[in-house]
Order: structure tokens, then C-alpha cells, then sequence
């Protein structure tokens, strides 16, 4: 095995589902209205000029982007028939077609989700199904908003173990059908996406640099979801529940930025020679937290939850398509890229990407 060997991504794609639920709409929905201490709301926001005046939706869009950064979601149209399965096959296409391949080139498919709309057959079953390679063999794997991270890994390994020579990474999620809209501070929070990268065996220089870190901390309390089959009487189906603070917040900072480092560092690389940072997307508290530790400036570390909500695994699928097709700047040539990310477990990982 060449000592160059390495996993590179030929392409990428990515779906956003075209509803969009901005704050005052989610406002709209009574169990959030019901919920929601508007009272408590608007005396944060005392230090705002006019807040007083401000209608109750208003008040809340306001709150939800000081506390997240968010202004609004995608949400995928419970009346679409579409899934998350359909959604990450579309962000499967778009990626092939970006690297100029059919589904019958690609050997693995590793699929990252934890909303598949069936637990049986397997997600990645489902999708390869639907791309048009239903013999296709891979998983799915639920590393949380770290996933699309650890699918890379995976993915990389098996280039370099001679399993594949082409693997197909996607990643997706439909969160809004696991919030409670009763509990606010989660529900403003997430959204529903893909995305997806194909990797191709290369040994010129291009690809994952060093090795990916990958790494937990066992926490159930911050973020969790009961399973099907699991749930009590009184919560009937699955639903997300996640606890802030600032003591996650900074935790979720110093974490990813650790990972990141040690990543790069297997690379024989330091944070002055990337070009982008892709971190995961959970609140732009937290990646404009690690901007500033990192002290990198000029648009490197990329924030757009504000638009998207967090999509977990996908934040970081989607966004590196967005860089790649440069929607946050120019890409330098042979562009170095740093993607980094924190899930609910903990799951932790990061990998060096050069284009």
C-alpha cells in the first residue's frame, strides 16, 4: 500500500426541503405560544431599543435569534410523502453528479441519520435503493450531529483497507418530526436536511490529510431521545429533549476546537494553514465562540444556521457543499479544509479534507 494512499471527495451534494419555518411561524404554532414565557422573554430583551412596543411574535423571533442565531429552519412538509431516505438519495444524486459518476461506480454506502423513516430495512438499504444500485452493501450509523464526520472516517478506512475504491457518504435527518413543540428551547433549535460526499481512492496529494480523530465522552443528560419501543404512557413517541447552557456551550467550543487541533496535527498541520473551518452548526453562540478561540478571521470559520437550523449530522454535510461550490467564498486551489464536530453522547470527531 502506496504511503500517499488516502481517501479524496471527487464531489458533493446536498437537499434542503423548501419549506421554510422562520421564527414567527413557529411562534404561530399554539403548543410554543402556550409554553413560552413572553413576559420573561421581553425583560431579557429590556436593553433593545423598542422591545416594549413589539408584538409577542416578534419578541420571540428576537429571543430565538439572541439565544441561537437562528431565523429560521427548513422542515421537511409532512404532506410531501418524502422522507428522510428520499432526502439523502437526492443528496446522494447530486453528489455523484458532481463527480461525474453513476451509482454502479460506487462499492460502500455509509449512511449517517438517526430519523430513517424505517429502522428496518436499513437506511442505507433504502437509499441505495433509490439511487439505483439495490445491491450496493453498507450501513447506517447514529453518531449524533458527529455522524456525517464518522461516515468520512469510515469511508476513508475502507479506501485504505482495499475494500472500496468509491464510497458514498450521506447524511440526513428530519428533526422536525421529533420535536416537542412544548419544549421550547429544543424546538427553536432544529431542522431537517442532507447531504453527501463521494470519496474516491487518490494518491496525489488530494483528500483526507493525517488521519481522523474520533473520540466521546459518555453524558446522556444535555441531549438525548428515547427509542421506539421505549417510550413511557405519558410520551407516546420518540422526542428529542436537550438542555443549553452556558457550561455546554463553552464545553462544545473547547471540544471541538481540541479535535480539530489534534486532527490537523496528524496532518503535520496547524490552524494558519487552513482555509476553512466546517464546524457543526448546533448554535452560532458556539461557532462564533470558536472562531474567536481560534482567532482566525476573513470568513474562515463558516456560520450558517441562521438560515438552517441545526440539521445535526448534516450541518456539516451541507455546509462543505456549500464551500465547495463557493457560496462562502473563494476556494483557493489545493483549498485545506478542517471539518470538526460535537454530538449528543458525546461523539466528537474531525478530519483534515485537502481539495
Amino acid at each position: 500500500m502506496s504511503s500517499n494512499l488516502t481517501a479524496a471527495v471527487a464531489g458533493t451534494g446536498s437537499f434542503l426541503p423548501e419549506t421554510t419555518l422562520d421564527n414567527h411561524a413557529l411562534y404561530a404554532k399554539d403548543e410554543i405560544r402556550d409554553s413560552f414565557d413572553i413576559e420573561r422573554a421581553r425583560a431579557s430583551l429590556r436593553e433593545s431599543e423598542g422591545v416594549d412596543g413589539l408584538e409577542d411574535a416578534e419578541v420571540f423571533d428576537r429571543w430565538a435569534r439572541q439565544v441561537t442565531g437562528i431565523r429560521s429552519r427548513r422542515i421537511l412538509d409532512p404532506g410531501s410523502g418524502l422522507t428522510t431516505e428520499d432526502m439523502c438519495a437526492e443528496a446522494a444524486r447530486r453528489a455523484l453528479d458532481s463527480a461525474g459518476l453513476e451509482s454502479g461506480d460506487v462499492d460502500l454506502l455509509y449512511l449517517a441519520s438517526l430519523t430513517c423513516a424505517d429502522e428496518v430495512p436499513n437506511g442505507a438499504c433504502t437509499v441505495a435503493a433509490r439511487i439505483g444500485a439495490p445491491e450496493l452493501g453498507g450501513y447506517t450509523l447514529n453518531a449524533a450531529c458527529a455522524g456525517f464526520v464518522y461516515a468520512i472516517a469510515s469511508g476513508w478506512a475502507a479506501i485504505l483497507a482495499g475494500m472500496a475504491e468509491t464510497v458514498l457518504v450521506v447524511s440526513g435527518d428530519t428533526l422536525s418530526r421529533y420535536v416537542d413543540y412544548s419544549d421550547v428551547r429544543t424546538a427553536v433549535v432544529f431542522g431537517d436536511g442532507a447531504g453527501a460526499a463521494v470519496l474516491t481512492r487518490s494518491e496525489n496529494g488530494r483528500g483526507v490529510l493525517g488521519r481522523p480523530i474520533m473520540s466521546g465522552s459518555f453524558d446522556r443528560r444535555p441531549l438525548y431521545m428515547v427509542g421506539q419501543g421505549w417510550e413511557s404512557e405519558d410520551e407516546p413517541s420518540p422526542k428529542l429533549h436537550m438542555v443549553g447552557g452556558a457550561r455546554i456551550l463553552r464545553s462544545a467550543i473547547v471540544t471541538m476546537a481540541r479535535a480539530g487541533e489534534d486532527a490537523l496535527a496528524t496532518a503535520g498541520l496547524g490552524w494558519p494553514d487552513v482555509d476553512f473551518v466546517i464546524p457543526h452548526q448546533a448554535n452560532l453562540r458556539i461557532t462564533m465562540g470558536l472562531e474567536k478561540q481560534l482567532d482566525l478571521g476573513g470568513g474562515r470559520v463558516v456560520h450558517n444556521i441562521g438560515d438552517y437550523g441545526n440539521m445535526s449530522a448534516s450541518t456539516v454535510a451541507v455546509t462543505l457543499d456549500e464551500v465547495v461550490r463557493g457560496r462562502h467564498g473563494p476556494v483557493p486551489e489545493a483549498a485545506t479544509l478542517l471539518l470538526t464536530a460535537i454530538g449528543g453522547g458525546y461523539t466528537v470527531a474531525a478530519v483534515t479534507l485537502r481539495l
